[in-house]
């Protein structure tokens, strides 16, 4: 009730925010881009991918560097691979699905869901018998099944990644080179089907379309403070709809980038199932999400140091301040404006960015899968460290560091799960037994302050940047440190975060 939205969006109609972010045209105000797949290379598999990097592998034949200046948060891109209809066989298929939902002791709601989207009306049908309970129930792959056969309903597994290697290994190195949280789920519709009503995400959304066909309808949302939204929408119903932006059928082989508040719907034609994964990013990694780390010790920190944010409000601020108020123009009221925007000024100028990118990072570190292709920490060669030996990262990005109450804390994901990935542990709890949930040791190391900076250096040394021992004890040795080094290192390598090379 405080503002409507086309108050909210103000400063962004002036520009204020697209001229600074140096982007001067809003999300999807740009006509959606489709690219044609013409490479002679055939369906290269992300093994033979000579560039090492999976989002150029998926957005063949944009680039990355392409893709950022020119699609990311601006507008849809469709890649058509005619000539490579099998560019994404091996990472699903409906018989993978089919042998899931048999073998895994799988739950509605939190591994599955079953909808139908019919005549404008979206249902549900998370249970196995004829009617829903208050509880969740275990899939029966049968009734799925013949859920998808009969009932022309759709399946989404949520978080395959879990279960299924080739797309634990796809989501694993796109984290890799991302350095933030990416998600997947998978949809298996039947011919002529529809599983979801048009709405939008709160992620990036990269669709993968593996098996059959799958037409989709794109459109713009009416508000401009639904662009790049940090929640998901409400179902929308046809007659909401506003500009459509693209109207596409994608086949197996092809990709379609949506950005967030990108309002969608799709539909399985009527000669084959479909079946498709959406990978998903930049949930939550927003500008705005930053901010809501660093400002509240922003304003801890200039309310320390800055007098005049100490200083008391006018007694008669209810006279002209508050909702009853928001439509008034006078001195008064002007006056309080320009003081409280002076005022947030200093706020600013405090911001810890290092420290809430540093939270970010460990809460990426934390939520993240385990590295693909990483030795188990069992199978490493035992430790043979001399003043020679060149330390390196096993791979960059897998650890984080911060202070933590005067303590150097240092965070890493090797000992991630898989079968937590996209969730919290709470949420696993609340339905599975101890003796079901997986065993944790949770990748936390803590060190005294002296150990930060050499820490520092161990961090960046990953590929040709690797350190040597003599080195860092010349570093110590400048500063009276008292680190023990060779314990130090000893500890790094027996958590297999760090390789040596004599």
């Amino acid at each position: 009730m405080l503002q409507p939205p086309n108050k909210r969006c103000k400063l962004a109609a002036k520009g204020g925010e697209n001229k600074v972010l140096g982007k001067p045209d809003l999300p999807l105000s740009k006509p959606a881009v489709c690219l044609q797949d013409q490479s002679d290379k055939g369906a290269v598999s992300p093994e033979e991918w000579q560039n090492g990097c999976m989002l150029d592998w998926m957005l063949r034949p944009c680039t990355t560097h392409q893709f950022i200046k020119q699609h990311l948060d601006q507008r849809p891109l469709h890649i058509s691979r005619q000539k490579h209809q099998h560019y994404f066989d091996g990472l699903l298929t409906k018989a993978d699905i089919q042998q899931l939902l048999k073998t895994q002791q799988l739950q509605y709601g939190t591994n599955v869901d079953v909808t139908s989207y019919i005549n404008g009306q979206r249902t549900n049908l998370n249970y196995n018998g004829s009617e829903s309970t208050d509880q969740l129930e275990t899939v029966d792959a049968s009734t799925v099944m013949r859920r998808f056969n009969k009932e022309s309903c759709s399946v989404r597994v949520l978080h395959p990644q879990r279960w299924v290697e080739p797309v634990y290994k796809l989501l694993s190195m796109l984290e890799d080179e991302l350095r933030s949280p990416v998600g997947c789920n998978a949809y298996l519709t039947p011919p002529s089907s529809q599983g979801f009503a048009p709405h939008w995400d709160d992620i990036d959304a990269f669709v993968l379309q593996v098996e059959g066909s799958k037409r989709w309808r794109l459109y713009a949302p009416d508000d401009s403070a639904d662009l790049l939204p940090r929640d998901s929408s409400r179902d929308f119903q046809e007659e909401e709809l506003g500009k459509l932006l693209l109207d596409v059928t994608l086949h197996p082989g092809d990709l379609l980038y949506m950005p967030r508040g990108c309002i969608h719907q799709a539909q399985a034609l009527p000669d084959a199932h479909s079946l498709h994964l959406t990978v998903s990013a930049n949930q939550h990694c927003c500008w705005a999400d930053l901010f809501e780390l660093s400002l509240p010790r922003a304003l801890q920190l200039a309310g320390e140091d800055c007098i005049g944010l100490r200083r008391s409000l006018p007694f008669d601020m209810s006279q002209y301040v508050g909702l009853i108020h928001e439509e008034e123009e006078s001195a008064q009221r002007n006056n309080f404006t320009t003081t409280a925007q002076q005022m947030l000024q200093q706020v600013t100028k405090h911001m810890p960015l290092d420290t809430a990118a540093d939270r970010m990072n460990v809460q990426f570190i934390q939520q993240r899968l385990p590295p693909y292709g990483l030795h188990r920490r069992e199978e490493r060669p035992d430790l043979e460290v001399s003043e020679k030996s060149k330390i390196t990262l096993v791979r960059p990005g897998i650890a984080a560091m911060t202070i933590e109450d005067g303590s150097v804390v240092l965070y890493h994901c090797l000992n991630n799960p898989r079968i937590l990935h996209a969730s919290h542990r709470h949420d696993l709890a609340e339905h599975e037994s101890e003796d079901e949930q997986p065993d944790i040791v949770p990748g936390r190391l803590e060190f005294d302050v002296d150990y930060g900076e050499v820490l520092e250096r161990i961090l960046s040394a990953h590929g040709s940047k690797g350190i040597s021992m003599g080195k860092l004890q010349r570093m110590l040795d400048d500063t009276d440190s008292t680190v023990d080094l060779f314990a130090l290192v000893g500890d790094l390598y027996s958590e297999g975060l760090v390789d040596l090379q004599a």
